[in-house]
């Protein structure tokens, strides 16, 4: 992962095509805990699996199933 990480951000899990809004909830040695947003789910991944999503939760959750959408049609 090339940009910081701080607890609290939003991230989606590469290797799992990004299906799952994720908050961190802590750091340790490069692996993140983290809290679905949407889902009741917890996973932890390493920090380069994780790419952070906009802020703007909103926005970023039509954004994320619209992509879904388009995989599935």
């Amino acid at each position: 992962m090339t940009e910081f990480l701080a607890i609290g951000d939003l991230v989606v899990r590469k290797s799992h095509d990004e299906d799952v809004v994720f908050r961190v909830v802590s750091l340790n040695e490069g692996i993140a805990l983290l809290r679905g947003i949407c889902a009741r789910v917890m996973a932890d991944a390493p920090l380069s699996d994780l790419v952070k999503v906009n802020s703007n939760y909103e926005a970023m959750q039509e954004e994320h199933f619209e992509r879904l959408r388009r995989k599935i049609v």
